[in-house]
């Protein structure tokens, strides 16, 4: 015999199922969007004729960063509304540098704003800058921005950043299809639980008690759980939709 159904019961059961197919859609189309990583943001590529642009906004300020080649050399401007303007220049002169621990990367040398900021060697697969002597540069792992617009008056692209845009950067991307599967269980547990309430009361209970039936302050105690889990699979559903891979 099915268990009569209360209005609690029904839109709890609807959001489950309507949460289920909102967040495999929004995932579907995070995923679908591939992003650039630099910093604390995450830049969004495009291409505008033969210049790969990355556009995003920090603190109400719009970035872009276009990158276009220039004969032999890569050019890569940053700029942040009308208030900045940098631009750079990758160029790779004739000859290899040793690295301190084995193989030879091609010579490298970058400008900012026409001023050299770097010259050494440079790995093209992964971007990693070497000195003169073959060691390792080891630059800023991290830019910190914050929330005063004054601080971009004295921002400078570093050496790194100029070689990683001009070389191509890697995308990531928002979503998560294992952690919305994580989703999924939560939202079919809590399902089943809103769905038999008196199904799963009797399999708890059935060895240890003879026809039981639960009370009222147990009924009422299960309406909580309901709500609770629910709160879990939407938040489960939340941070998958939103994480970087």
């Amino acid at each position: 015999m099915s268990e009569k159904r209360t209005l609690l019961q029904k839109i709890l059961l609807g959001l489950l199922a309507a949460m289920t197919v909102l967040f495999a859609v929004l995932t579907g189309v995070n995923r679908s969007q591939p992003l650039v990583q630099w910093g604390d943001s995450l830049l969004r590529p495009a291409e505008e004729g033969n210049a790969a642009v990355y556009t995003s906004a920090v603190y109400g300020e719009d970035i872009a960063i276009r990158v276009w080649p220039d004969g032999a050399d890569t050019v890569v401007e940053f700029t942040v509304g009308s208030r900045l303007r940098q631009t750079g220049r990758v160029t790779w002169p004739e000859g290899t540098i040793s690295r301190e621990h084995g193989g030879d990367v091609p010579r490298i040398e970058v400008f900012l704003d026409g001023a050299s900021i770097f010259s050494g060697g440079c790995d093209r697969d992964s971007g990693a800058l070497y000195l003169e002597d073959g060691s390792r540069e080891i630059g800023p792992l991290v830019h910190y921005f914050t929330s005063y617009s004054s601080s971009w008056d004295n921002f400078a692209l570093e050496a790194s950043d100029v070689v990683r845009f001009a070389l191509g950067p890697d995308t990531v991307c928002r979503g998560s299809w294992t952690a919305y599967a994580l989703g999924v269980f939560f939202s079919l547990l809590a399902a089943a639980m809103v769905a038999f309430p008196r199904f799963f009361f009797r399999f708890q209970h059935a060895l240890s008690v003879r026809d039981p039936e639960p009370t009222d302050f147990y009924l009422a105690m299960q309406k909580v759980n309901w709500v609770l889990l629910t709160a879990v699979a939407l938040g489960v559903y939340i941070w998958g939709a939103t994480v970087i891979e």
